[in-house]
């Protein structure tokens, strides 16, 4: 005989509370809707343990940048305000600092500046109109007789005497000219160095009066006790020009000068005066000789 359905031999469960049960056990729950499922990011988030000490931030936006998870971009903040200044160390707000302002310069020191401007101005114009009114003009000097007497270049020492005499003109119409200094250097002509003069002497101080002349003269003497050694090269080319009869010698002039007028004196300026190629033709075998000068020989002056 057929067996009969297991619907028959089965018993039926309780229509009330077993299939509930048994549908529950064996279906497994819907899938949640796309909108009551979280995002991604906050769901990965929410998995982080709470950041002890900062409550409220999120652990990859820690006010801190040594936490590991941090970004990159470490400095921005999770809320729209900065954390408060006591954060930085600082006791004043940020919007408090104190800006440090350079006081305005006082009256005083305002005044002496514009005190030393105007003077500076003043002494400028003063000096122009000055000179437009005297128009200083530079002396002139003249050789008018030069000479040499026991000139000896053949003892150990070398030993000669020189006699300038010259002229100062002063061409100035309202300046009159103190010369308060006059040192005078003999050099022969093929010296290079300053100091390899033959003899050096002082003139006598001078007064010229304005449009007018005066004569100076002084002797120079090379060999005397106390003078430096004339140098071996030097004394070797006044022997060669000596076998032909003449040496030739220059004068080099240092000048200190003053111009003066009524109520007002200038200041002490100072003048180099170069008479070169004063040839000397000796007489004979002797050592005495002078240069023939038919006029007056003008020398350079240097300012």
């Amino acid at each position: 005989m057929p067996s009969p359905p297991e619907e028959e031999t089965q018993p039926k469960p309780d229509s009330s509370g077993s299939d509930q049960t048994s549908e529950r056990d064996t279906n497994p729950p819907p899938p949640p809707s796309p909108q009551s499922q979280p995002p991604p990011s906050q769901t990965q988030q929410q998995s982080y343990p709470p950041v002890m000490g900062f409550p409220g931030y999120p652990p990859h936006q820690a006010p801190y940048p040594n936490y590991p998870n941090a970004p990159y971009n470490h400095n921005q903040y999770a809320y729209a305000q900065a954390p408060p200044a006591s954060y930085y160390g600082s006791s004043y707000p940020p919007q408090q600092n104190p800006v440090y302002q350079r006081p305005p310069p006082s009256g005083f020191f305002r005044g002496i500046l514009i005190g030393l401007t105007v003077l500076v101005v003043f002494l400028c114009i003063s000096t122009t109109i000055t000179w437009l009114v005297l128009r200083p003009q530079i002396p002139v000097f003249s050789v008018t007789n030069f000479s040499v007497s026991n000139f000896n270049l053949t003892e150990p020492v070398f030993s000669a005497q020189w006699t300038a005499n010259l002229t100062v003109e002063n061409p100035n119409s309202k300046l009159t000219g103190y010369f308060n200094r006059i040192q005078g250097f003999i050099y022969n002509e093929n010296a290079v160095a300053e100091e390899d003069f033959l003899a050096m002497e002082y003139f006598q101080p001078v007064y010229v009066e304005t449009k007018k002349s005066v004569s100076i003269g002084e002797t120079l003497t090379a060999g005397e006790k106390g003078q430096r050694k004339v140098p071996s090269w030097v004394g070797e080319e006044m022997k060669k020009e000596r076998d032909t009869g003449t040496v030739s010698f220059n004068l080099w002039m240092a000048v200190s000068v003053t111009f003066k007028t009524d109520g007002w004196s200038a200041r002490e300026r100072g003048l180099k005066v170069f008479c070169g190629k004063l040839k000397v033709a000796f007489e004979g075998g002797s050592g005495n000789g002078a240069v023939l000068l038919p006029k007056p020989l003008p020398c350079l002056v240097y300012v």
